[in-house]
């Protein structure tokens, strides 16, 4: 079993997912129960609401509606599966790479002590060539499936597969606006949000079902903007 069973009783193949299955009333749902940071800030602060954070950041830069549109569903594919944390992201990605050097140090080791075959043995039982590969095929598979996800998403509402660059300044300014706002103060320097800084305003705390209809309204408003100027085109 590959699919899963949306809110609107639709089922969605993670393998093969379609354009035509990505419903809109499926993503507000979703995204307005999906909470950021694994559920470790001050309130339930859900995906749909920082996506409309990052809508908001980009028209006030002047973005066009196709960005804001783009802001909005950036993270789309969290209606369908869980996003992976970035700390959790760089950790896997370096297990990948300790294995990876592991795994040529004791072929070495292997090579240059011949004559001892219980160490060959040793090693092929210890360190596989799949169990070598296993974390980062992990990582693979997820970012493969995602990327489904997203060129089915991108197909539904005409966008680009790759986003645009100011949905990332976009996202970065969202996320420290969040770190002030929704996280415990820690003295720990974020490196990845050097040269961002949060917005004046202050975030607040909004139910659920509000935001459901508060994204569900701007996806429709940007996308009834967005087909307009490309049927004019």
């Amino acid at each position: 079993m590959t699919w899963i069973l949306t809110n609107s009783a639709r089922p969605f193949d993670l393998l093969n997912p379609r354009a035509e299955n990505v419903i809109t009333t499926d993503l507000a749902h979703a995204l307005s129960l999906v909470c950021r940071f694994n559920g470790h800030c001050a309130h339930h602060y859900s995906v749909a609401q920082h996506s409309l954070l990052v809508a908001y950041i980009i028209e006030k830069e002047g973005g066009t509606p196709e960005e804001q549109l783009a802001g909005l569903l950036h993270d789309g594919t969290e209606a369908y599966i869980s996003d992976l944390t970035r700390p959790l992201k760089l950790l896997l990605i370096e297990a990948a790479r300790q294995r990876e050097i592991a795994w040529l140090d004791l072929v070495s080791q292997v090579s240059a002590q011949r004559h001892t075959v219980g160490l060959n043995a040793a090693a092929t039982r210890i360190l596989t060539t799949a169990e070598r590969r296993g974390v980062s095929l992990l990582l693979d598979t997820y970012h493969e499936i995602e990327k489904r996800i997203w060129l089915a998403i991108a197909e539904r509402f005409h966008l680009p597969p790759e986003l645009p660059e100011c949905v990332k300044h976009a996202d970065m300014i969202a996320l420290a606006t969040e770190k002030r706002d929704l996280l415990p103060e820690h003295p720990a320097v974020w490196e990845c949000l050097e040269g961002y800084a949060p917005l004046p305003e202050r975030i607040l705390q909004m139910q659920p079902d509000i935001v459901r209809q508060q994204f569900h309204d701007r996806l429709l408003s940007l996308m009834a903007t967005t087909n307009r100027r490309r049927a004019a085109a």
